[in-house]
């Protein structure tokens, strides 16, 4: 069935894939954005819905006629380093948007128009901390740190749908990979120029996931009506930084040969090292293994092999 489907941060690293790829499932889809230009603007099916200046806000009724939101929308946690101003912005994005969308479905109930009955909000496996050796699924509450703080109040802030009738569904991702973006486009170049290698201790745990994968439990979401509440949307099968590197290594066929200690990585880095790059967490998909999800890559292996060989096939 065609839907109307608005998503927000609809331009980005995982939101034009996305977009794309229910445009071609037939929806129409809306996207927000600062500049017409960013959006994926080639087909009939993909709209604009410009931002707002900082200082305004959307009109209560932007979401009438919407059936379906997924929020992607925020500023880029691993931008630059996290001062007090870029911590701010990180949190009051999320937080501003998602309020307005929860805002916006109560407006249109209250008059008695249509609403969307479903949204999609992003989360991150940082919402429990950082751990070396526990394992986590959603039956864990929050840990703590800055980034833990971020995804239990913006969580908090999409739950408030719940109160009109939504079906909120939160999807904690994990790293994700895919060729252009992300993390493998910061840890591929000092791969290409041949001194790619682990960055701190190397024991630190990564919960990743493939993009492909991300925008296969999106599009689930959004008609399997049993998901509700937390997924954590990584694989089944977290790695160490020590085996990401060696896995990346012999993906993109260069040596992994140096590494860049935790203190380099603090002074280069800031607060974010720690929380981001010299500790992780190992997180389990309990709930989408409950419901039978199948990953279409489950192992790291596949995962860089078919990303590396999409980026040969097209060079």
């Amino acid at each position: 069935m065609k839907m109307n489907i608005l998503v927000t941060g609809g331009t980005g690293y995982i939101g034009k894939a996305l977009v794309e790829s229910l445009a071609d499932a037939g929806h129409q889809i809306w996207v927000t954005t600062r500049n017409k230009g960013e959006a994926a603007m080639t087909k009939k099916s993909i709209l604009s819905v410009p931002i707002p200046p900082s200082h305004e806000r959307y009109p209560e009724d932007f979401l009438e006629n919407i059936d379906i939101v997924v929020n992607l929308a925020g500023e880029n946690i691993g931008g630059s380093r996290w001062t007090a101003d870029v911590k701010k912005r990180i949190i009051d994005s999320r937080l501003q948007v998602t309020g307005q969308i929860i805002e916006s479905c109560r407006h249109n109930r209250k008059a008695k128009r249509s609403y969307p009955k479903v949204l999609i909000n992003a989360s991150a496996v940082g919402f429990y901390g950082v751990h070396e050796q526990a394992t986590f699924t959603e039956a864990d509450g929050p840990g703590e740190g800055f980034l833990a703080e971020v995804c239990k109040e913006w969580e908090n802030e999409a739950r408030r749908g719940t109160h009109e009738g939504i079906r909120v569904v939160i999807l904690r991702f994990g790293v994700v990979l895919a060729a252009g973006g992300g993390m493998l486009q910061k840890m591929g170049k000092p791969f290409q120029w041949g001194v790619g290698g682990v960055v701190g201790e190397g024991n630190q745990w990564i919960s990743w996931v493939h993009r492909d994968d991300v925008i296969q439990v999106i599009e689930r979401a959004i008609t399997d009506e049993r998901m509700q509440g937390p997924y954590n949307l990584c694989s089944p099968n977290p790695v160490t930084m020590q085996e990401m590197t060696r896995v990346l290594a012999e993906a993109i066929r260069k040596p992994a040969w140096t590494n860049m200690p935790s203190w380099a990585a603090r002074l280069v880095f800031g607060e974010m090292a720690d929380e981001m790059l010299l500790q992780g967490q190992r997180v389990i998909p309990a709930n989408l293994e409950k419901l039978g999800y199948a990953f279409k890559y489950a192992r790291l292996e596949e995962a860089l092999r078919a990303i590396y060989s999409t980026v040969a096939v097209q060079k």
